[in-house]
């Protein structure tokens, strides 16, 4: 029988977790950047190659557990020959001989429900079990079949649930794994146990780039996104609403409007719990940024790339962002190619809160106004002031990357005196571009 090599390995967390303790129920309370949906995905496939089937991976939306399958899972499995493995997209399971996982988005419970496991794995847990009858109508029922073992994790999202007077599960639960009464009966030791790490405690992390990140967030949501602990959320909104300022229409009468720009936060899968694609348009005048459009949905890519023109000709802005990766930078190497459409390619080299905090003091400051009578209105406030915990992020993205781009157009603006040219004395170089 032919032997092969996987690239299994695991930091010394990973190894507490996975293997110095028997407990049934597993909770880890970590730092964003611990890895641990790394871990996980190594541990499903090692206990797949076990034998252990089937398995259960739960996970916020179809769009991350993709990229998880693409990152992790698919770089660990092609040592193997190919018809001893495959992942299949439209059905979410991946199979490695006759083991298999099924993945799921906690959006969609009702796809869950109607199986047993073996082994179950929450990812995200302070995004999944927000919905409290998630785990007690959807997966508890589950367990029973095989007496599975389930594992729990992810950044904790607070002691209470935004918005409901409750306690939040993830919480509960990391409280019933610090006393569970059954460690006094039991040899083998508690059927919960619960597990706290720091981003601090990834080996392969950066010491000085966790410590940027500390000195540059607010220490209660220190607390949480590097440390890893429940706390009192209440009131410690990155992105405060009383922030925010409004304009109608006539607001705009004398104002000079200095540039228009686009700002697009990309995805183009249209599965139900996949990310939205995101695009805000923005007006720069000489006293702050007004949002003047928001388009979001779901779409394909041939669907995402006619939005974007389309877009792009309703407002005629003077530069488009796009991030330049993933996604993106597909939409930027088409449209550069067959459009003439003003894309500006962003490169992204800080983590997603680090660039929404660079950026809180211009709301805060009231540089940032947001219309009155528009449907999405509403809609940008919430998310906002839910991030880092609201369940999409897509607008806060689109918002960060246009304002961390325009806080350096301004600024070159306010460095010297304005020209006014007359207009005879302008060189049209593109004037055989203009409709």
């Amino acid at each position: 029988m032919k032997e092969y090599d996987l690239d299994i390995n695991y930091h010394e967390g990973q190894i507490k977790i996975f293997f110095e303790s028997n407990s049934r129920f597993k909770i880890i309370a970590k730092g964003r950047r611990f890895g641990l949906t790394r871990g996980f995905a190594n541990y499903v496939v090692e206990k797949m190659l076990e034998g252990v089937s089937p398995i259960l991976w739960i996970d916020t939306v179809y769009g991350n557990i993709e990229r998880y399958v693409e990152r992790y899972f698919t770089p660990l499995l092609k040592p193997l020959p190919k018809n001893l493995w495959r992942y299949r997209s439209i059905r979410n399971d991946l199979k490695i001989g006759g083991c298999v996982c099924d993945f799921r988005s906690a959006d969609r419970p009702e796809n869950i429900e109607g199986f047993g496991y073996a082994m179950i794995i929450i990812n995200e847990a302070g995004i999944v079990l927000k919905n409290r009858n998630i785990w007690t109508e959807t997966i508890l029922p589950m367990v029973m079949d095989y007496k599975a073992n389930v594992l729990i994790g992810g950044t904790p999202k607070g002691k209470r649930v935004k918005g409901k007077n409750e306690k939040h599960l993830f919480c509960e639960m990391f409280e019933r794994g610090l006393n569970d009464p059954s460690k006094i009966k039991n040899k083998n030791g508690s059927e919960w146990k619960s597990f706290n790490f720091s981003s601090y405690e990834n080996p392969l992390l950066d010491k000085n780039e966790i410590d940027e990140m500390a000195r540059e967030i607010p220490p209660m949501l220190r607390e949480q996104e590097i440390f890893g602990k429940f706390v009192d959320k209440e009131g410690t909104s990155i992105i405060k609403r009383e922030w925010w300022k409004f304009y109608n229409e006539n607001d705009f009468r004398g104002k000079r409007i200095i540039k228009v720009v686009q700002s697009w936060d990309t995805a183009y899968k249209i599965n139900e719990g996949n990310d939205f694609s995101v695009c805000t348009t923005w007006i720069i005048s000489d006293n702050g940024y007004y949002l003047k459009d928001m388009w979001r949905g779901r779409v394909e890519f041939p669907e995402l790339k006619k939005m974007s023109v389309s877009l792009y000709e309703k407002f005629r802005p003077n530069e488009v962002l796009i991030e330049d990766k993933a996604s993106g930078q597909s939409l930027v190497q088409e449209l550069k190619r067959e459009t003439r459409i003003p894309i500006k390619a962003i490169k992204i080299d800080k983590d997603k809160l680090s660039r929404v905090n660079a950026i809180t003091t211009l709301i805060e400051g009231e540089k940032v106004f947001l219309p009155t009578g528009k449907n999405f209105t509403d809609e940008v406030i919430a998310e906002c002031e839910e991030f880092p915990d609201s369940e999409y992020d897509d607008i806060v993205d689109s918002i960060s990357q246009f304002l961390n781009h325009a806080k350096g157009i301004t600024s070159r603006l306010s460095s010297g005196p304005i020209l006014h040219v007359e207009r005879d004395r302008i060189k049209r170089k593109y004037t055989r571009y203009r409709s």
